[in-house]
């Protein structure tokens, strides 16, 4: 038995091609915009994961982690919790020209910590992306290492022992969001062709129909993360959960530690991905959204080529803690369920055979040598 996903697809995949000429090729996630109604409470669950607070106003929380960026997250005073969107890194003035000329946009002054300038684009789905350029980035916070490991080949700690602190790890990057879209194919093109980003991993149905892609940044020959932005086809739009890198696996393992003592939601893990390879641990907040801690993740750099696999739970780990059902599982409202309706009557590329074909794929074992 091969100890991996399975790689072979009963009809030849529709190919996920790169865009020829994006309008501008995006650098690296900023940060995440949500509403919610309790910033208190919010903070609270953010300094237990191992965020910083950099501002709190009545309105608006801003956290970072303890790198240069100025915040990962916005959290802005609202009635009802909601994602609202993410922020993209540009490298040039030019680059905010070109997106504001394309979409018709001004160029604004960026708010909240480390100012900047910003144009505001909305998604097929009506998220907000922000594109930002010259952030004062902020003092790094001290950091403890990444734990030194003996292995049977290299033995680099003599008369030391191995113990890290209990306590919330450091965040040391926001390293990617998954959103959810009932339109895949339309969201897909309009990130590729704004922001350049290019598909690491592709999961298609049975009919070869590409169904959720892993997408990456585009750096040339400087390696970005696996995936940055992930998009997946769901039957309404919305956000699936965000990760977080730490240095290392002491720091997933204490950090899930430290959120268990707090009575917060654990939802999976410990355990590492296949595709991607993060060793990764998923909590949620008091709304409900995840929020993962990972660490050792793979990084690409422009001439890799995209992969395709089966879309299924199979390409979600290797070893870990056995997938929980409810982990993908929706919650069946009746604003979900209007909300779905009015996608399979309006979006084209939305249909029946699209969600039964999804729905036999996800419910395949995870771990067939199991």
């Amino acid at each position: 038995m091969d100890f991996s996903l399975e790689e072979t697809l009963p009809v030849d995949p529709r190919k996920v091609d790169r865009v020829a000429s994006p309008v501008t090729k995006a650098w690296d996630l900023a940060y995440l915009r949500f509403g919610k109604p309790d910033l208190n409470e919010q903070a609270a669950f953010f300094r237990d994961f191992g965020f910083v607070i950099a501002e709190q106003t009545d309105d608006r929380l801003y956290v970072r982690g303890a790198g240069p960026s100025p915040y990962f997250i916005v959290v802005e005073k609202a009635p009802k919790a909601a994602y609202l969107g993410l922020g993209v890194e540009m490298k040039n003035h030019e680059d905010l020209e070109a997106l504001a000329a394309n979409d018709k946009l001004t160029i604004d002054t960026a708010d909240g910590p480390g100012g900047g300038e910003r144009v505001r684009l909305t998604d097929p789905n009506g998220f907000t992306v922000d594109a930002v350029f010259n952030r004062t980035l902020q003092a790094e916070q001290a950091m403890r290492k990444a734990q030194a490991l003996n292995t049977p080949e290299e033995k680099v700690r003599i008369n030391q022992g191995q113990r890290a602190p209990l306590t919330p790890p450091d965040i040391a990057r926001l390293g990617h969001v998954a959103v959810m879209t009932p339109d895949f194919e339309t969201s897909m093109e309009w990130y590729k062709s704004r922001l350049g980003l290019i598909s690491t991993d592709v999961l298609c149905l049975d009919d070869g129909t590409p169904a959720l892609a892993f997408n990456r940044f585009d750096r040339g020959e400087h390696p970005a993360d696996h995936h940055s932005i992930v998009l997946g086809t769901y039957p309404v739009k919305g956000y699936e959960h965000s990760a977080f890198e730490v240095h290392d696996l002491d720091a997933v393992g204490l950090g899930q530690q430290v959120l268990r003592q707090k009575g917060h939601k654990h939802e999976w893990g410990i355990g590492r991905h296949i595709l991607g390879s993060q060793v990764f641990d998923y909590w949620s907040d008091q709304d409900g959204f995840k929020f993962e801690h990972y660490a050792d993740g793979d990084v690409y750099t422009s001439d890799y080529e995209t992969g395709y696999h089966p879309l299924s739970t199979q390409g979600l780990y290797q070893w870990g803690q056995d997938f929980p059902t409810t982990f993908t599982k929706p919650h069946l409202s009746l604003g979900f369920i209007l909300e779905t309706l009015h996608n399979l009557r309006t979006i084209p590329n939305f249909t029946f055979k699209k969600v039964k074909l999804m729905m036999a794929m996800m419910g395949r074992k995870a771990r067939p040598w199991l």
